[in-house]
């Protein structure tokens, strides 16, 4: 077994893989770059390693950074985690030259498997059926545009060492096909150090089905069952479960029989994940994730296994610590990932401090920050993972809105309303989605659907908070004061609470009491009375009915979680938020989405140009954004330069419209 092991990642997965390595009485380091120093991660594991600048290039991805903080803390083994280096086969033979064990398969497999060419190639010889294709990468234009002309559109573009949903796009029209040629190669040079791509057929509203298999490298591979993962946005999974149950019997048997065999014939050692399609019955070989994956924890629970455990034991000893007959699985287990993310404005990453954190502890949750830390453009926006397992799918889902419900975010936007959307969704409930649900989920009208009482309870929260101060917007707007005013509400609303793309107008008034509160909410009166309890919580009272919340609330936030809902707003005082709203309305101010380096510049001083064409793209968290006009006219300044970085809501252009 190995004496201590350096975890060459950040986030949750090295908190998660160092708990394993102290429960077997294995010594742990980690590394960080320049932006983690105060990272989850480092503070948990105590012993860490600085490798570098922000930026993954800098730091994460520099093979040999890490082989000397291996060395420095005297590590003989090294755990890639997932992202980075973890499908690098330079990485794990530089670990070999310098004595350092890679936990994870040989450098050749991960040459075969980390490139998607390759990898299909394998698959071919296993007798595993592939999507139709290009089978040699390529970092030309040229090249690639010219296989994407022999095809049928749409088609994915795919970066050959990628992963996560990174580096993909889907061309569906031929006058683009140059421009996602080139954004896909930047995206898999800035993610992996490999611009190259391969094109395969698209295959819409499939099922996106995987197997977790687990090797000794001379060939003895059993499977430890299988998982559905169709419900995606940008390509990168968003909820998953295990087992799959969706599929008819014979067609499942065939997939995991399919699955052993490719990690058979590749000798593979570890943990690792075959990926499969599957449209209109057949089932088609798609990758091999040669690693452990974001949603192993699914399959920890329906096993009773820890696949971390298995992955360190398999490496170490080069046998497998246990058969196929000892796997059994029972029950059902569904994992919801947590991201600093918003889905009202195409699931843009947001970037930020996470003021206020309230995670439920009424389900497994694997964290990968902490209240007071930064989610920056420099990572995936990923805040958590939570898990709940039930003895069927509707109990696993109930345990999961549940436990959805008593969690709360401050500071940032998140996808937490757009998580409570998909468990309520007919489709997932049941048990009939594909790759397309969240898309189609998203285009459809409407929004989350929120308890009558939420609006009011966050309002109401924020207001009873500063019960023992004065705010300069209480008696500059209303010349209100708690505890002395009147018991109507205010004529002028007082705040605007904001999310998921709508404004709420708030105002309160005095109920008699300290603690009791008229809020009213886009001309909704109620009269609500709040009861603070030792432990955190709050008990709101309205209309007979008794809630009893956490409260999750700064300056300029106000959430809660409980058992009926769980909320966030940003908080804007009224007239503020008025001005703000009218801003950037017509004034041709084009501001940058979120943090991040402008990567090209597509407009000129001067130029005449038309309602939504780009202007610029920036890159943020790994992935591209385009920057587009809100309005034809000629651009009369330009603030970002190629290579700039710049801020959330900084101008980065002025439009004026020719009639001016």
């Amino acid at each position: 077994m190995f004496r201590k092991i350096l975890v060459a990642n950040r986030g949750e997965i090295a908190c998660r893989i160092a708990r394993t390595c102290r429960r077997l009485g294995i010594e742990v380091a980690t590394v960080h770059s320049a932006a983690d120093r105060a990272a989850l991660h480092v503070r948990e594991i105590g012993e860490s390693v600085e490798i570098g600048a922000a930026a993954a290039g800098d730091s994460y991805l520099v093979i040999e950074r890490i082989i000397e903080a291996a060395r420095r803390v005297g590590a003989d083994a090294v755990h890639p985690g997932y992202g980075f280096l973890a499908e690098n086969g330079d990485f794990a033979e530089a670990l070999k030259d310098h004595g350092m064990a890679f936990i994870g398969p040989s450098p050749q497999v991960l040459r075969d498997f980390g490139n998607k060419a390759s990898a299909k190639q394998v698959a071919r010889r296993a007798g595993v059926p592939v999507v139709p294709g290009t089978d040699e990468p390529s970092a030309s234009v040229e090249d690639i545009a010219a296989a994407v002309a022999t095809m049928r559109l749409p088609v994915l573009l795919k970066a050959a060492s990628g992963g996560g949903g990174k580096g993909m796009r889907v061309v569906t029209n031929a006058a683009t096909v140059r421009a996602d040629i080139a954004a896909a190669m930047r995206e898999g040079k800035s993610s992996f150090g490999d611009p190259r791509l391969i094109v395969e057929q698209f295959l819409p509203d499939a099922r996106h089905i995987e197997v977790q298999i687990l090797g000794d490298g001379q060939g003895n591979v059993i499977h430890l069952f299988d998982r559905e993962c169709s419900l995606q946005r940008r390509h990168q999974k968003v909820i998953e479960e295990a087992p799959v149950l969706s599929l008819e019997p014979v067609l499942r048997a065939e997939i995991l029989a399919h699955a052993v065999r490719l990690g058979a014939k590749a000798r593979y050692a570890g943990l690792g994940t075959v990926e499969f399609i599957v449209k209109d019955g057949a089932a088609f070989f798609l990758e091999v994730n040669p690693r452990i994956q974001v949603e192993h924890p699914t399959t920890e629970l329906i096993t009773n296994l820890d696949l971390v455990e298995l992955q360190i034991r398999a490496v170490a000893t080069g046998r497998l610590p246990l058969s196929q007959a000892d796997v059994s699985a029972s029950g059902v287990a569904v994992e919801a990932r947590l991201y600093a993310e918003d889905a009202d404005k195409g699931f843009l990453p947001s970037t930020g401090t996470i003021a206020k954190l309230h995670l439920t502890d009424m389900v497994r949750v694997d964290a990968g920050v902490a209240a007071g830390m930064p989610i920056t453009p420099y990572y995936d926006p990923m805040i958590a993972k939570l898990i709940a397992i039930g003895a069927t799918r509707e109990e696993a889902y109930s345990r999961l809105t549940m436990a959805l419900r008593d969690c709360s975010v401050g500071g940032v936007t998140t996808n937490l309303g757009f998580l409570h959307r998909i468990v309520a969704e007919p489709a997932v409930l049941s048990n009939e989605v594909h790759t397309g649900t969240i898309d189609a989920m998203t285009g459809a009208s409407g929004g989350a659907v929120r308890h009558p009482l939420e609006v009011h309870i966050a309002a109401g929260l924020w207001i009873w908070a500063r019960k023992d101060r004065t705010w300069c917007g209480y008696e500059g707007l209303t010349a209100w004061r708690l505890g002395v005013g009147k018991s109507e509400p205010a004529t002028v609303p007082t705040l605007r609470l904001v999310a998921s793309g709508r404004n709420h107008e708030v105002t309160f008034g005095y109920a008699g009491g300290r603690d009791c509160l008229v809020v009213g909410v886009d001309g909704n009166v109620r009269t609500l009375d709040f009861q603070a309890h030792d432990n955190g919580t709050t008990m709101v009272s309205c209309d007979g009915l008794a809630i009893t919340v956490t409260p999750v609330l700064s300056d300029t936030f106000a959430g809660f979680a409980s058992a009926i809902a769980s909320s966030s707003f940003e908080v804007h005082p009224y007239l503020s938020g008025s001005l703000l709203a009218q801003a950037g309305a017509g004034d041709g101010q084009v501001r940058a989405p979120m943090m991040g380096r402008i990567v090209s510049v597509h407009a000129e001083q001067g130029q005449l140009i038309a309602a939504g064409d780009v202007l610029a793209v920036m890159e943020s968290m790994k992935m591209e954004l385009s920057i587009v006009a809100p309005l034809a006219g000629r651009v009369t300044a330009i603030e970002c330069p190629m290579g700039c970085t710049v801020e959330r809501d900084q101008v980065v252009f002025v439009v004026t419209p020719e009639s001016e």
